[in-house]
């Protein structure tokens, strides 16, 4: 089958084996085909010339097409330009533009310190149990800084410790100047003054109030449970290394 086009009109029919000016003949009345019309085959175009030698295959796909002249084009655009040009629009865009005024500042918007003077230590023996002290971990100094933001506090040889403790866990809290617990709930809850770090949980964030002043990360309560290792101490380090990464939540 052979299917054959000229504008929105086309057929398909049976004519492999006949010409290209067989078809044209053919279907001149049916589908309008003007004489000066180019054929062009599968996308080829065929030379008036070579119509009558050119045979038509099964699945082809003949086009019939009148191709505009320049001159068509160039009146076209002889309107365009007349109508740009000679008349007032009553549509059109109307542009003004204007600045936002930001500025940018060389200081932190927090800084962060560790108060190692403050923090106690333990001694841990093998196959025992004991308190962690409460201790100050880090001050943080939030400085003009209007938003809010978020505290993380993790355990830096977390893989080191599990070899000596079974359990080691201690409760985080956020103080002010005064000492008094800050809420550090995202939810904005008046229930969450503490997080619980441990070898399970490896990170906690806390989410101070807006506006709180100089605070510091201290250890409210923990304890630990050290693995059976015989008389004596145990052997390694038997030190938390904690780290603290402050963020801004934003405004």
């Amino acid at each position: 089958m052979v299917e054959i086009r000229y504008g929105d009109q086309f057929e398909t029919t049976d004519l492999a084996g006949r010409t290209v000016s067989e078809a044209r003949e053919h279907f001149k009345s049916e589908l309008g085909i003007p004489d000066k019309a180019t054929a062009k085959l599968n996308g080829g175009k065929v030379k008036s010339s070579a119509e009558l030698d050119t045979v038509l295959n099964d699945d082809d796909k003949l086009t019939f097409a009148v191709s505009r002249g320049k001159g068509a084009y160039l009146v076209g655009a002889l309107l365009l330009a007349l109508a740009v040009t000679g008349g007032v629009f009553a549509y059109g865009w109307i542009n003004a533009t204007t600045t936002i005024t930001a500025s940018t500042t060389a200081a932190n918007f927090a800084d962060v310190y560790a108060a190692n003077a403050t923090v106690t230590g333990w001694a841990a023996y093998g196959n025992t149990k004991g308190n962690i002290p409460a201790s100050d971990l880090f001050y943080v100094c939030p400085g003009a800084y209007p938003g809010d933001l978020i505290i993380s506090v993790g355990i830096g040889n977390a893989a080191d410790l599990s070899e000596e403790y079974r359990v080691i866990s201690l409760q985080l809290e956020v103080v002010d100047s005064a000492n008094t617990s800050n809420n550090i709930d995202i939810s904005g809850g008046h229930g969450a003054e503490w997080v619980l770090l441990n070898l399970n949980n490896g990170t906690v964030d806390m989410f101070p109030d807006e506006g709180t002043a100089n605070m510091t990360v201290r250890i409210k309560d923990g304890f630990y449970i050290a693995h059976a290792k015989g008389h004596g101490a145990i052997a390694g380090s038997a030190s938390p290394e904690l780290f603290c990464e402050v963020a801004q939540k934003g405004l």
